[in-house]
C-alpha cells in the first residue's frame, strides 16, 4: 500500500469504462494492507430508507432527503455516511491527527484518529469531555438505531446506502497505478452535495490541485504577457 487514501476521494478516470464505475466518485471509508472499503456517493435510486421500515413515520418530522445510494457492486448492509460528530465511526486516517500518542497531554486519549480530552469538573464528578474531531471528512454507521435517528435528524448531512465498493490487498493499488482512478479530497459539497454534480466538481478540483501543485503562482500569472 503506496499511500493511505483513507478519508479521500477515487474519482473515476474519464478513460474508466467499467460499467459499475463509469463517472463514479468513491469515497474512501478505509484503506488497508488487507484491502479497501468505500462508498460510490453518486449514484441514487428511488428507493427510500424510510420504505425499509416496519412502521409508518410521520414525514413532518424526518428529512426528505432519504433516498438510499448504491455504494457499489458487493453486496452488503444499509450504512450511512453523514457528519454528525460521535454517531458511528470517523471516517478518517490516523495519522491525519497532528498529535501522536507520546504527545499527548494528561486526560487526552486518540481513539481512531479523534482526540478526546476529559477535563476536571468539580461540579460534575464524572468530569466532562471535549472532542477534537481533527478533520474526519464524515461518519459512517451501519447501527439499525443510528439509521433511525439520522432519519429525523433534518439538521445533519445524511446519505443512505446500499451494497459498497471494495478491493482486496494491493488490488486499488494496481487500479491506480493504470490510471483508472484520479484522488481528490473530499469536501462537504462533494459528499452530501447534488449527486448529479459530485463527478464534475470532483474532477475540476482534482484539476486546479495539479495545475497548482505544477505552476504554484499560475493564478498570478497575467496571460496578456505571453
Amino acid at each position: 500500500m503506496n499511500h493511505n487514501l483513507t478519508g479521500r476521494l477515487l474519482i473515476a478516470s474519464p478513460y474508466l469504462s467499467d460499467g459499475h464505475f463509469m463517472r463514479s466518485v468513491v469515497f474512501i471509508v478505509r484503506h488497508e494492507l488487507d484491502g479497501a472499503f468505500g462508498l460510490s456517493i453518486n449514484r441514487p435510486i428511488e428507493k427510500r430508507f424510510r420504505d425499509l421500515l416496519h412502521e409508518t413515520v410521520d414525514s413532518a418530522k424526518i428529512r426528505d432527503d432519504d433516498q438510499i445510494f448504491v455504494g457499489g457492486p458487493v453486496p452488503g448492509p444499509i450504512m450511512a455516511l453523514h457528519n454528525l460528530a460521535g454517531i458511528g465511526d470517523p471516517c478518517n486516517c490516523p495519522s491525519d491527527h497532528q498529535d501522536s500518542e507520546d504527545e499527548l497531554k494528561p486526560g487526552e486519549t486518540i481513539t481512531q484518529g479523534v482526540k478526546h480530552t476529559v477535563h476536571d469538573c468539580p461540579a460534575d464528578p464524572w468530569g466532562s469531555m471535549s472532542i477534537d474531531l481533527g478533520s474526519p471528512q464524515a461518519w459512517i454507521t451501519g447501527d439499525e438505531d443510528h439509521l433511525r435517528l439520522l432519519l429525523s435528524r433534518t439538521d445533519a448531512h445524511v446519505r443512505y446506502f446500499k451494497d459498497y465498493s471494495g478491493w482486496g490487498p494491493g488490488q486499488l493499488d494496481e487500479e491506480l497505478k493504470v490510471g483508472g482512478w484520479l484522488i481528490g479530497d473530499a469536501t462537504e459539497e462533494i459528499l452530501f452535495g447534488s449527486p448529479h454534480d459530485a463527478w464534475e466538481i470532483a474532477v475540476k478540483q482534482c484539476g486546479h490541485k495539479i495545475l497548482n501543485d505544477i505552476t504554484p503562482n499560475a493564478d498570478s500569472i497575467d496571460p496578456n504577457l505571453n
